[in-house]
């Protein structure tokens, strides 16, 4: 499969793919990297927090989830560069 494709592989692709990749074969024409893991939450907010959150999101033109997303990255990166290393 090609990076300019946008047929998605069937299983038995897949699996080729990956016995390639365990024979020690360069398979990395076929990665894009511009995917990441993902892993579905499920936060409960107080209703008086979720309207503050939806009333920033209106002002800055984002939607909930894209400015949660981004808040939790912005803090993470503040912590970090606060944070002695051991």
């Amino acid at each position: 499969m090609s990076e300019k494709s946008t047929k998605y592989p069937n299983a038995e692709e897949i699996e080729e793919l990956a016995e390639r990749a365990e024979r020690g074969e360069d398979v990395s024409a076929h990665f894009t990297n511009r995917h990441e893991a993902k892993q579905r939450v499920n936060i409960d907010f107080p209703l008086a927090l979720l309207r503050q959150i939806d009333a920033e999101c209106q002002r800055v033109g984002v939607t909930r989830q894209a400015w949660i997303k981004m808040v939790c990255d912005e803090r993470l990166r503040q912590v970090l560069v606060h944070t002695p290393t051991r």
